[in-house]
């Protein structure tokens, strides 16, 4: 096993702008083209960086290692879509005059108000300044304690870096309108052998392509049995963001 390892990842999601002042330096050489980055592409780097236990790297090839810009690209994305689901059972609300609302109905008038509230102005410029100040400390969580809980994960389910090999890398539930959104992105799930036979364990995450930056992962990484990963479930309408977001307001 490698359990020397210090490596854990979970992608908290992040963004995607070039903006270097809050992470490492230190250059990896996994940058991809976007001209030529492909999601197997994408999975190829991902793999480089475990063998190199290089959480840093790693981080670069997600919304984490960027800025806020493709971070808000993808709220943006499906804010707008759950916007309009929810106006829309507002104004089916509305139709009730307030005296003839149930106790249960009213309740969910009120809370349909204050999330339409609060999805627009998660739009805001203070907002999005408040999300990029949280950064260097999601990072920080990122190298110092969920690299690791991942990388424990992985040497759990077999998948040693060292040893297993990257077969292969299934991309069938990459969709045009991923999150319901119209984004181009879905699950990628990494399938893995040994010299002696192929693991029921593997690794699966989202990945998103942005105009700037490619295809960058979006969501947290997490070992899988293949028997059990299936169709992409539809997001929740309460759902306000497609994924974890700093502490922010």
């Amino acid at each position: 096993m490698r359990g020397a390892i210090l490596l854990a990842l979970v992608l908290v999601a992040g963004c995607s702008k070039k903006d270097p002042t809050t992470t490492s330096s230190k250059p990896s050489g996994l940058r991809l083209s976007k001209n030529k980055q492909t999601p197997k592409d994408l999975a190829i780097a991902f793999q480089k960086t475990l063998r190199a236990n290089d959480s840093e790297a790693l981080m670069m090839l997600s919304l984490l290692g960027q800025g806020v810009k493709n971070w808000r690209v993808l709220a943006q994305a499906q804010n707008a879509r759950t916007l309009t689901l929810l106006e829309a059972e507002l104004a089916e609300a509305k139709k009730t005059p307030r005296e003839n609302r149930a106790e249960k109905a009213q309740a969910r008038y009120f809370t349909l108000q204050s999330q339409i509230a609060k999805l627009k102005k998660s739009d805001s410029e203070d907002y999005w300044q408040a999300q990029e100040s949280q950064l260097p400390n999601i990072r920080r969580q990122f190298t110092e304690k969920s690299y690791l809980r991942f990388v424990l994960n992985m040497n759990e389910a077999g998948i040693n870096p060292d040893v297993v090999k990257l077969g292969k890398v299934d991309t069938s539930r990459i969709t045009n309108n991923y999150l319901e959104a119209g984004l181009h992105g879905g699950t990628v799930i990494l399938h893995y052998s040994t010299k002696r036979e192929s693991l029921e364990t593997g690794i699966a995450y989202d990945c998103v392509e942005f105009l700037d930056e490619g295809w960058l992962i979006v969501g947290k990484p997490r070992v899988i049995r293949h028997t059990v990963i299936g169709p992409q479930p539809k997001p929740a309408i309460e759902e306000s963001e497609p994924f974890a977001t700093p502490p922010g307001e």
